[in-house]
């Protein structure tokens, strides 16, 4: 009996147990959906309006050659009508044609995200939130954007820049909208890291991007006292930079922005060919001239800083394959492509419409494989890629003046002075630090001066400087950062923001344009490092870049803020080619070959890479400035990713709801969390293998 008892005690004890379970699993159920509903919401990202932060579809790509890992987008593959093939590597400029065949290679979907739908119920929205909201054009979308206007003001884009004054004001003037400091670094945008240099670049000798600044005569080839004593000493390899400290007067390095371009690495891959058979063949001598001949083919000049975003930067299947009838070729060009004399033939490629695999294979071996290809194919791929490929929106058209700086130095002496300055329009603002103090001091060349309004925190100011206090004394290993964002300088130690005396704002123009001389580079040479009887390693430089919001109503229009005449191939743009062109001999040739036409984003390459220039040319500061109002309970957004983003600065918007702004009933909540992003490894039934835990985080 007491085995029955027990027996069904047991039995009865499982039943409830799978019971509970059960009615827990509907109760977490239920509160899930409620939670779902009334709290928080999931949602995936579809396109990459918001990149670099928040990705849409996209491509997780290492770079083979500098192993850059970034994300590619692939927002053109959401409707099924396009295909990405190729991507740009941002920091070395590679373009890789991709191995569709590997999982990895092809497209996964945008990060996942939380959004708290509670968030604007007790509190207003703040500028540079990042929102999500019902498209007001079509209510079954939902958009998600960068909330930058808020209700009864007015609000203007120049310069990539945003100012606001109050909407009813008249007599109000615009003032500069500033970001906090974690939306600033959330924000800011990755432009050069020096220990990505690949290697191939030193054996090119490829000019570092940190050096001591030689002359426009000499290319700005490092002068003759670069590596003597008292000055900075390069490595022979890799990046590293150091200076003795028996300099008694200031000395500096600055950054040359001279990333090569996707035609270089074309041209390379062929000279590398045409160097391995001379090495095969034990034609030393040979092999030696053309290596001293690579020197000479691999100097450039260094260029702007401008809008380039790595999401944007692919070549798709559209761009590069020509259909006829149920066959798929490459561009009619590439038909005879094979020197004669090559190993392999790829001429008259032709392939199924089911067969494009094998196509893209074909392209990828054109592109970057082990055969010597016909002169006239190459010359056809440069031009392809200077005048065509990415796409004109994607190519950087808008210079970026915004910069911010880090430093991985180690300081060597117990006194000295460690500087930095930005260029912003041929102004220097500079930081030094004393190490034997600590002590920081910021200014402006040229007679400049800091200005800041009374606030309830701090009194009005108007000086020459503004002071601060690290934690630097002497000898020690410190990560510096730097910053000139939104007219307001920063500088962090070690991952602490240095509390100032003042606010070290300042005032400008609102349309501004870069700077160039002979005796000062200016914005060429953008940012610098300096040091003034202090020995100091460089070991790591980092180069970032603000958000550009870009003033057009159609952000896919070439060149949207310029004027047309001075961006077409018109009379106007002849005259200023035969204006400068001394200077545009030395720069780009191109132009100067008879009868050039050319698209009009390479007119905007013209006039941003043409530095002699700048200080006449009427081309940046003619740019387009545009002003929206935001009324009561409305909202005016945008998204970080300006060339690719359709947003309150649309047309489609002016034209379909006579504004360009959304209203308060449209808010769905404050995007929260990636709460899974896209993993990393081969994908499986669309879910990662591996979380990509680093980018698992708030969102800013």
């Amino acid at each position: 009996m007491k085995n029955q008892v027990e027996t069904e005690l047991e039995v009865d004890g499982f039943v409830m147990y799978a019971r509970d379970l059960l009615e827990g699993f509907a109760i977490a159920i239920i509160l899930a959906f409620i939670f779902r509903g009334f709290v928080v919401e999931a949602f995936i990202i579809p396109t990459g309006s918001m990149a670099h932060g928040l990705q849409g579809t996209h491509i997780e790509h290492d770079c083979h050659i500098c192993n850059y890992r970034y994300r590619a987008g692939a927002s053109e593959e959401n409707d099924g009508r396009d295909e990405v093939v190729a991507t740009v590597c941002p920091m070395c400029g590679f373009t890789e044609v991709l191995d569709k065949g590997i999982h990895s290679k092809n497209a996964g979907s945008g990060d996942r995200i939380l959004v708290n739908k509670f968030a604007y119920m007790f509190k207003e929205p703040d500028r540079w939130d990042v929102i999500v909201f019902k498209n007001p054009t079509k209510a079954t979308e939902n958009y998600i954007k960068r909330l930058v206007g808020l209700p009864n003001e007015k609000v203007l884009i120049s310069n990539g820049d945003i100012y606001t004054k109050p909407l009813t004001n008249t007599n109000a003037v615009y003032e500069i909208q500033r970001k906090s400091e974690r939306k600033q670094l959330a924000m800011m945008q990755l432009v050069h890291d020096t220990q990505y240099r690949p290697v191939i670049l030193d054996e090119l000798m490829w000019p570092q991007p940190w050096r001591m600044v030689g002359s426009y005569a000499n290319g700005y080839r490092p002068p003759p006292e670069e590596g003597t004593p008292g000055n900075w000493q390069p490595s022979i390899q890799g990046f590293r930079y150091s200076i003795d400290g028996t300099n008694k007067e200031k000395v500096g390095i600055r950054y040359h922005h001279n990333i090569p371009d996707q035609s270089i690495w074309l041209i390379y891959n062929q000279l590398r060919i045409d160097l391995e058979a001379a090495e095969a063949a034990g034609r030393q001598e040979e092999v030696d001239w053309k290596r001293e001949q690579m020197k000479i083919i691999f100097w450039p000049y260094p260029k702007l800083i401008t809008d380039v975003y790595a999401y944007n930067t692919t070549i798709t299947r559209s761009m590069v394959e020509s259909i006829d009838g149920d066959k798929v070729f490459l561009p009619p060009f590439m038909e005879n492509q094979v020197s004669e004399g090559a190993e392999s033939d790829l001429s008259g490629l032709g392939f199924s419409l089911d067969d494009r695999q094998e196509y893209i294979s074909k392209f990828r071996e054109l592109m970057q494989g082990d055969q010597i290809v016909a002169r006239s194919v190459i010359d056809e791929l440069t031009r392809l890629f200077r005048v065509g490929w990415p796409g004109s929106s994607t190519r950087g058209q808008y210079w970026v003046a915004d910069l911010a700086v880090e430093f991985d130095v180690t300081i060597e002496s117990d006194s000295g002075k460690l500087g930095f300055d930005i260029v912003e329009s041929g102004v220097h603002y500079e930081g030094e630090i004393d190490v034997a103090t600590g002590k920081l001091v910021l200014s402006i060349d040229g007679g400049g001066y800091f200005s800041s309004a009374k606030t309830a925190e701090t009194p009005r100011y108007e000086g020459a400087t503004v002071e601060g206090q690290t934690e630097i004394r002497g000898k020690g290993s410190h990560v510096i950062r730097y910053s000139n964002f939104d007219n307001e300088l920063r500088v962090w130690v070690d991952g602490h923001l240095i509390e100032l005396n003042h606010p070290a704002t300042y005032l400008t123009e609102q349309n501004l344009g870069p700077k160039w001389s002979e005796e000062d580079p200016g914005d060429l040479l953008p940012v610098g490092l300096h040091s003034t009887e202090l020995a100091v390693t460089l070991t790591n430089a980092r180069v970032f870049r603000d958000v550009y919001y870009i003033a057009s109503d159609n952000s896919s229009i070439v060149g949207g803020e310029y004027k047309e005449s001075l961006i077409s191939n018109s009379d106007e743009t002849r005259a200023f080619i035969q204006r400068y062109r001394e200077h545009v001999g030395v720069v780009d040739r191109l132009w100067l070959e008879p009868g050039i036409r050319v698209p009009n984003q390479n007119v905007v390459q013209l006039h941003l890479n043409l530095f002699p220039a700048w200080n006449d040319s009427s081309f940046f500061t003619d740019r387009e400035q545009l002003t929206f109002n935001v009324m009561e309970d409305e909202f005016f957004p945008m998204g970080d990713n300006s060339p690719a983003s359709a947003d309150a600065r649309w047309f489609k918007w002016k034209n379909e709801l006579g504004k360009n702004t959304f209203n308060r009933k449209l808010f769905i909540g404050e995007a929260l969390l990636i709460y899974w992003p896209r993993g990393q490894g081969d994908p499986v039934l669309d879910w990662p293998l591996i979380p990509n835990f680093p980018r698992i985080g708030v969102i800013q």
